[in-house]
């Protein structure tokens, strides 16, 4: 693979994923990189379908070309999708509130906002469904609360939603694990992946999230990855492409690692 292009219409934690991006779309062999990325904090899919219809100029946009990213100020999702030929527009569910859209209602202007994204942008560009990660079980944080502490309840919930509404729809063509790799490392010895208790490391949660987006896009094996950004040692390499590897094999459940 050449080149690669990818739109992000996102939230905080779509900056967490995209952070090292296009250091490792380099290291995977792809020489041409344009990332964008739509942010507005917590923003979910109802809000983004709002300013969608609204043609509002509420986002910063972030842009990498391979040297490093810059932000705009003032965006509408509108310009971003029609500025480029993208290969894939990534979209998320939002990151505000407690319960981390577990419920079904928070989906149902999904299809719609695809439609209005596919509208905006050349045929050939498909939809990726970033499936982010819940919050440290160490810490106290009003996600956490919201269902009494039970982290593992939570994930199922946020797995049932998964299935009921992304995986088998056909206006989305690939469900990224991200949240998944995520879970997965942290079963290892890596430690806390989080700055919060909520958004990702910049260093070691930035990484395994960006090489599990950036692998399940391309099909690009994580495997051969040696580039880590500073603070992430050949331990935690190791964990992040164990991590990723098992999340692309069983993308909704948690895979125990063997580190």
């Amino acid at each position: 693979m050449d080149s690669l292009k990818v739109l992000f219409v996102g939230n905080s934690f779509a900056v967490d994923t995209m952070e090292h991006a296009a250091n490792i779309a380099h290291a995977l062999g792809i020489a041409h990189v344009k990332f964008g990325t739509l942010f507005v904090g917590g923003c979910s899919i109802q809000m983004h379908y709002e300013h969608a219809m609204e043609d509002a100029g509420v986002y910063t946009y972030y842009i990498n070309e391979g040297e490093g990213w810059s932000s705009t100020p003032g965006y509408r999702i509108s310009d971003a999708v029609k500025s480029d030929d993208w290969d894939w527009i990534a979209i998320q569910h939002g990151t505000h509130g407690t319960s981390r859209y577990t419920s079904p209602a928070c989906y149902e202007r999904l299809d719609a906002l695809i439609d209005y994204l596919k509208a905006l942008a050349p045929a050939h560009t498909k939809i990726a469904f970033n499936l982010t990660w819940l919050g440290e079980s160490t810490r106290q944080h009003h996600e956490i609360l919201s269902y009494g502490g039970n982290m593992a309840l939570m994930r199922e919930k946020l797995v049932e939603v998964t299935k009921q509404i992304i995986v088998n729809n056909p206006k989305v063509d690939l469900l990224v694990p991200t949240g998944t790799a995520i879970e997965n490392a942290r079963t290892s010895h890596i430690g806390l992946l989080t700055r919060d208790c909520y958004h990702l490391s910049v260093d070691k949660g930035r990484y395994i999230a960006g090489l599990a987006f950036i692998s399940t896009i391309t099909g690009i094996s994580a495997n051969g990855i040696t580039w880590t950004p500073c603070g992430v040692d050949e331990y935690a390499r190791q964990v992040a492409i164990e991590a990723v590897q098992n999340a692309q094999r069983f993308p909704l459940a948690v895979t125990p690692s063997q580190l």
